[in-house]
C-alpha cells in the first residue's frame, strides 16, 4: 500500500522540483541579462498582447511600484512596447516586441519540453492528478486574479 499523506520530503520534493523546472529558463535569461521576474512579465505580454500596465501587475499578483523596475528594463532594452490603450488614453497598453517573444519562447520552450518528456514517462493518469493539484494551489490565486489572466489556465 502506497503512503499518500503528504509531508516534509514533499515539500523538499517541491522545491527541488521547481529548481530544475526553472534552472534551464535561468540559464537563457541569464543569456540576456533577464531574471525570472522579467520572464513571468514577458510570458504574460506575449500571451495577452494590449494587456494594460494595471492588468499585468494584477496578473503577476505584485504592486504597480513593484512592476516598475522589471517593466522599465525590459522596455528600455526593447523588449517590450507600451502605447495608449483602446480603451482610455490614461492607460498603457503593453505588447511584447519580436525580440521580447523570441526570449520569452527561448526560455519557455525548454520548460515546455521538460514537461512532455516528464508526463510522456509518467502516463496520462499522472498528469490529470497534477494538473488537480496545481488547480488546487492555484486557486485562490486565480479567484483574485483579473479575467484577462483566468483564461490563461482556463480550456
Amino acid at each position: 500500500m502506497v503512503d499518500m499523506s503528504i509531508s516534509e520530503r514533499d515539500i523538499a520534493l517541491f522545491f527541488l522540483g521547481w529548481r530544475g523546472f526553472v534552472d534551464t529558463a535561468d540559464a537563457v535569461l541569464a543569456e540576456h541579462g533577464l531574471g525570472r521576474v522579467d520572464h513571468r512579465v514577458l510570458y504574460v505580454v506575449v500571451r495577452q498582447p494590449g494587456i494594460t500596465v494595471s492588468e499585468l501587475a494584477g496578473a503577476l499578483g505584485i504592486s504597480r511600484q513593484a512592476l516598475h523596475r522589471p517593466l522599465s528594463g525590459l522596455l528600455r532594452r526593447g523588449y517590450v512596447t507600451r502605447s495608449a490603450s483602446a480603451r482610455s488614453g490614461r492607460e498603457r497598453a503593453l505588447s511584447a516586441t519580436a525580440a521580447g517573444a523570441a526570449v520569452e519562447r527561448a526560455a519557455t520552450g525548454p520548460q515546455l519540453a521538460q514537461l512532455e518528456h516528464v508526463v510522456a514517462a509518467a502516463g496520462d493518469a499522472a498528469l490529470a492528478g497534477w494538473r488537480a493539484v496545481m488547480r488546487g494551489l492555484a486557486e485562490a490565486t486565480m479567484a483574485a486574479a483579473p479575467p484577462r489572466t483566468r483564461h490563461l489556465i482556463e480550456s
